[in-house]
């Protein structure tokens, strides 16, 4: 018998309905004919055991006991995840091979191996790795069966995490409640390898913002005139100004540019140098988590946490994406001969009036772009829309504008690269003090290519994309050559002011998360870290910022994350050592490495240990720290939403109720049943619906009820169907609609519909 083991139901079942013979399900698992069973984890089966299961004295919480280090690691069973275990435990002990089917990454690779180890097994393990639920993709994944010793290092490398954030978060914490509670505060003082040196990150970044001071600074501009035309050119400040620059080369003094704006008029030059190359620009590569939240977060708003929970639910419940928790922008070569199936279910779910459908009738299937690349895709691949299609109208809305930015980028792939001429010139105008350096940039666009549909989506609320830097930086440049002769007509002085650095917001501090480098300060960890950094995984690094809210320790102030006295009093009375990411980044670049199977976990394990040591050691010696009351006792700050008042939908046979919205002309209210079909409106008065229906009043349910197959007597166009309500109160109750649908909104109820007919 082969036993599969996957990760959760959702994959179970989709594995379970591509194996042969009758099905028999269980609630713990389903038995495909008599050669496969399909069991389940519900997330990780096993928990690690706390100090006080490894000895009960370590229930009290004391100094002398620091550092707890595990002589042997220990894992319980999850007392809600029993019965899944003996389930797994029972067909183990029956399997001749077993199928280890967890999520294509390290979680998803140890909550199965730790089962297998714990239960001591000994049969032969293979690998099935399923990023898409469809059935196709599942079966050719059976195809592809692996030995599952290849992964032990991912296994090893989420193994490795698991118990340093024991190590680290559970004995820091400790340490520091204690001394705090010494000082009389009684409140947890949670301290955790990844989420303090975010912590510390936004802390940090909130008093440099508020201890800038603005000071203005000036640029120069000139219109240069040639034989072949005008362009604008950029001053370039030399040696003669250094004594007026700050250290990032601005000048700080007017009097200086004023003077030398007098001095350029009507001074002549001569062009010194003109490069002109030929560039070409890929499209954007495909969306990993990181990069897919970070689109959310600017286009929409979305919170990583969110994000993620809805490119799940386009995952696992709607089958129309492959698996999310990717941190990878690349495609396996064999997925390219698969774009013709890709692109047909895009353009059915999306339908032929959708702003993306132009772009799917110019994608040229035989261009092969840069994403597909077997070296650069490890255990699972970029997030991009899979075989199986689903009406946008079934999804949510939320879905459906995550799904759509997903396929525009994945078609995107199979648009050829935009091509373009760059010249950039330097001029020399002679003063009286010598000459003064120019630059001007300019770009002539040979081929659009993808360009020309990169913003398809922007009237969907937000551009996926803004003007870039090169956009902003060119102008148009006449035809010049070295040597030709320039007049500067006028200049053109900017006054502008230094600013502070922004606020994070949840998407830059999700890439200050994947791009840590640049906020370790040892040079040798950070040309290391260029290519192995992150804090946390794709998979955690939203948890890591929802928990930091939690806790109280930062805030939302509308898009900006901002940390709170809590946070900062926090960050205070760490060492710095604790609060900078420098040492769980260089972490995080040795789990890299395990994973990879270039590093070992017990040689990790062991300096860890060491420097928990030492760090505890270190703040014991030190005595005990004072903290304001508020630190230990504060809670997050939560905003309570108002209540909506709502009221009875009075539509005929309506079980919705009334709700006041916003709309252009001001406050009315509609029904909370508008996607079942209600057209209920009533004017607002003040702040109650009128008596008197709104211009769209009436149930279409009503009036004109008709049978299936007849003419719809709205639209005059489309057929009436008969379909079954998916959401709200009525779920699963049959009504009659147009298959013009969603311009035509005619809806009855198809037993009102039945009763007509038996009447007449």
């Amino acid at each position: 018998m082969r036993v599969f083991i996957a990760e959760k139901p959702t994959v179970a079942r989709a594995i379970a309905a591509v194996m042969p013979g009758p099905q028999k399900r269980h609630k713990t698992y389903i038995q495909s004919g008599d050669a496969n069973v399909v069991v389940w984890c519900a997330g990780h089966i096993l928990t690690q055991y706390m100090p006080e299961d490894y000895d009960p004295r370590y229930k009290r919480w004391s100094e002398a006991d620091l550092p707890i280090i595990p002589a042997e690691w220990r894992m319980n069973v999850a007392p809600r995840t029993k019965d899944l275990y003996q389930t797994i435990k029972k067909f183990v002990g029956q399997a001749a091979l077993i199928v280890h089917a967890g999520d294509p990454d390290r979680e998803g690779q140890l909550l199965v191996d730790e089962v297998l180890d714990q239960l001591g097994n000994q049969v032969p393990v293979k690998r099935l790795l399923v990023s898409d639920l469809n059935a196709v993709a599942v079966k050719r994944a059976l195809g592809k069966l692996e030995d599952n010793i290849a992964y032990e290092g991912l296994r090893d490398a989420a193994l490795g995490r698991s118990r340093a954030d024991w190590l680290y978060g559970l004995n820091l914490t400790r340490l520091y409640t204690v001394k705090g509670r010494s000082d009389g505060h009684s409140g947890v003082l949670s301290v955790g390898r990844v989420q303090t040196p975010v912590l510390g990150l936004v802390v940090r970044r909130d008093r440099e913002i508020e201890a800038f001071v603005s000071k203005p600074f000036f640029e120069l501009t000139a219109d240069l005139t040639a034989e072949t035309g005008t362009f604008t050119a950029k001053w370039v400040p030399g040696s003669r100004h250094e004594q007026f620059q700050d250290e990032e080369g601005r000048i700080t003094n007017r009097t200086a540019v004023e003077k030398l704006a007098r001095a350029l008029q009507g001074s002549e030059g001569a062009i010194e140098n003109v490069k002109t190359q030929h560039k070409r620009e890929s499209p954007p590569l495909p969306f990993s988590l990181p990069e897919l939240q970070k689109a959310a977060s600017k286009g929409r708003g979305f919170s990583p946490k969110k994000t993620l929970s809805v490119a799940q639910s386009l995952y696992e419940k709607h089958q129309v994406l492959t698996y999310p928790r990717s941190d990878c922008p690349y495609l396996p070569v064999d997925h390219w001969s698969e774009g013709g199936v890709v692109r047909d279910a895009i353009v059915q779910s999306i339908g032929n009036r959708h702003a993306l459908y132009p772009l799917t009738e110019q994608v040229n299937l035989v261009h092969r772009g840069r994403c597909w690349n077997d070296d650069k895709v490890s255990a699972h691949h970029a997030i991009i829309p899979t075989s199986k299609w689903a009406p946008l109208d079934s999804l949510s809305l939320d879905e459906r504008w995550l799904y759509e930015i997903v396929a525009h980028r994945y078609l995107l792939q199979f648009c050829i690269d935009r091509e373009f001429d760059q010249t950039d010139v330097v001029a020399k105008v002679d003063t009286p003090e010598g000459n003064e350096s120019f630059k001007a940039r300019g770009v002539v666009e040979t081929q659009a290519g993808w360009r020309q549909y990169r913003n398809v989506l922007a009237s969907r609320r937000r551009p996926e994309e803004e003007k870039t830097e090169e956009e902003k930086e060119t102008t148009f440049l006449p035809p010049l050559q070295h040597g030709d002769a320039i007049h500067c007509t006028s200049t053109q002085l900017l006054e502008k002011q230094t600013t502070p650095p922004k606020h994070f917001t949840e998407a830059t501090l999700l890439d200050a998360m994947t791009s840590i480098a640049r906020y370790v300060s040892d040079p040798k960890i950070k040309k290391v870290l260029r290519e192995t950094d992150g804090l946390g995984t794709p998979a955690t690094q939203a948890g890591i910022i929802d928990i930091l809210y939690k806790r109280g320790y930062l805030e939302k102030q509308r898009k900006s994350v901002i940390s709170t006295a809590l946070g900062r009093e926090m960050i205070d009375v760490l060492p710095e050592e604790v609060t900078l990411p420098d040492m769980t980044a260089h972490w995080e670049m040795q789990l890299a490495q395990i994973a990879e199977g270039s590093g070992a976990l017990d040689p990790f394990i062991i300096r860890v240990i060491n420097q928990v040591t030492e760090i505890t050691a270190s703040e014991m010696a030190k005595g005990n720290f004072t903290v304001s009351p508020r630190l230990a006792e504060s809670k997050p700050k939560t905003r309570k939403k108002p209540v909506d008042k709502t009221y009875p939908c009075p539509g005929a046979e309506c079980s919705g109720r009334l709700r006041r919205i916003k709309g252009k002309k001001g406050y009315f209210w509609g029904c909370t049943n508008y996607r079942e079909g209600c057209r209920e409106t009533r004017p607002d008065n003040r702040g109650k619906p009128a008596d008197t229906a709104g211009k769209s009043a009436g149930r279409r349910s009503d009036q004109n009820v008709v049978a299936v197959g007849q003419t719809c007597p709205m639209c005059k166009k489309g057929k009436i169907q008969q379909r079954v309500l998916k959401n709200g109160e009525n779920a699963g109750k049959p009504f009659h609609g147009c298959s013009n649908f969603p311009k035509c909104r005619y809806f009855a109820w198809s037993e009102k519909v039945e009763a007509r007919a038996s009447a007449s």
